[in-house]
């Protein structure tokens, strides 16, 4: 989908690197295209029988990605259901659940709300093995389904001196007066959109003796390396006598002390001489609109291709709220389709963005910066690239071609270390 040919201007590459804060979360391209879409995710906990594990299962519906129609009384309303169905790994059904749910809303803006959302909670008591989980849900209304499928092994705890659950983050908590959680707000994709509030990490601890002290330890790592190690930026010890052989543990910190975008979290559970740990990877990318300046600051670098320079360099100087207003009301403006609480066009540009990242990052550049990022960001993915890098005559080159748009571009590592740069000889094919 060639989507910006005609609204592109380039401005000259930055030649200094800009660290990698902000990165955009993309939109499935499942979700607002009519299916009852939804994200899935699980958590791994312990019965206090000591034979089973406790599978927590979580749902999460966008507005946008139900039906809804006028209500007979008041507002619209949407009905659906969710199947959950639990295989073993020969592929019989252990276990199954449905759920069916009826949402009324009074106006028809939240209708197409990708904001609001509904989150259906379900669980299963399930011995040691492995297992695939389906879950499929329908539309009541149109009749149209989706489904996703998640395959987990469960070890046989109990068998060992300590274990952990899986690790999984909230946003929002409800606790009662002893402190018990009685409530929460999961994330999905373990993914935080916005750098305010509190983080919450939730999960289920055993230990097979009761009588020695246990110690947590909680590490937070971030996405900056020294070498090939992750700086600990983090680390943080609690430590008590156990009650009983399962407790439920809640780490709760400051978002604000979380000052990079992605993290990789260890805990660990020692007592005695025994030690177990789990890990699991958060990030802090932006859905709508970014909610630092450093994060919006860089989402507007990228959008340098696009931008009139006077523009770009007006809103990097203009205070935070400024800068979301220019940002919200930029791609509201380019919206292809109005009517979708969705924009298309922003998803993608994003979307080309986060690729050249991913694959042209060089040392000195992040991918955006380099001349594929550039030409990919403007005139998206080619119809074919022909590529040498083993040449005996010549260093490494790659040939991209755009055949609708009628252009060629060579690209050369006179390096050898992945630098591929526009051939000057195809620059005047950028603007023709």
């Amino acid at each position: 989908m060639k989507l910006f040919k005609s609204r592109l201007i380039v401005l000259v590459v930055f030649l200094f690197s800009v660290p990698l804060f902000a990165q955009y979360l993309e939109t499935s391209k499942q979700s607002g295209i009519g299916l009852p879409f939804f994200e899935l995710a699980i958590q791994d906990g312990f019965e206090n029988d000591l034979q089973h594990h406790k599978l927590l299962v979580m749902a999460h519906f966008l507005y946008d990605d139900l039906t809804f129609i006028k209500s007979d009384t008041s507002g619209f309303d949407t009905s659906f259901e969710i199947l959950f169905a639990v295989y073993d790994k020969k592929g019989n059904v252990i276990d199954n659940h449905t759920i069916n749910r009826k949402i009324n809303v009074k106006n028809f803006n939240q209708t197409n709300s990708r904001s609001k959302s509904v989150i259906i909670k379900d669980e299963f008591s399930l011995p040691p093995g492995e297992y695939t989980l389906l879950a499929k849900s329908t539309d009541l209304i149109t009749n149209k389904s989706a489904k996703r499928k998640i395959k987990f092994k469960m070890k046989d705890f109990a068998r060992k001196p300590l274990a952990l659950g899986t690790l999984l983050f909230l946003q929002e908590v409800k606790t009662d007066s002893t402190g018990r959680v009685i409530g929460f707000l999961p994330t999905f994709g373990n993914n935080f959109a916005v750098k305010k509030g509190a983080f919450y990490v939730y999960f289920d601890a055993y230990v097979k003796d009761t009588n020695n002290p246990v110690k947590i330890r909680y590490q937070f790592k971030g996405e900056r390396l020294r070498g090939n190690k992750r700086i600990l930026e983090i680390d943080s010890t609690v430590t008590f006598m156990p009650k009983t052989n399962i407790f439920r543990q809640l780490f709760k910190l400051d978002r604000s002390r979380l000052v990079h975008n992605k993290y990789l979290l260890t805990v660990e559970l020692i007592s005695g001489k025994y030690k177990t740990t789990r890990e699991q990877p958060f990030s802090f990318f932006w859905t709508s609109v970014p909610t630092t300046k450093e994060d919006i600051d860089l989402a507007l670098r990228q959008m340098s291709y696009i931008l009139d320079p006077d523009t770009l360099k007006k809103y990097l100087k203009a205070p935070l709220a400024e800068k979301q207003k220019f940002f919200e009301r930029y791609w509201k403006e380019r919206d292809p389709d109005p009517s979708t609480a969705k924009n298309e066009l922003k998803d993608e540009y994003f979307r080309r963005v986060n690729y050249a990242n991913q694959h042209f990052s060089t040392m000195t550049l992040d991918g955006w910066q380099t001349d594929r990022g550039r030409i990919l960001i403007k005139f998206g993915f080619p119809d074919d690239i022909e590529r040498h890098p083993f040449e005996i005559d010549s260093p490494p080159y790659e040939i991209w071609q755009y055949y609708s748009l009628r252009k060629t571009f060579l690209f050369v590592d006179y390096t050898g270390f992945g630098d591929y740069r526009l051939d000057p000889r195809y620059i005047d094919m950028e603007y023709e």
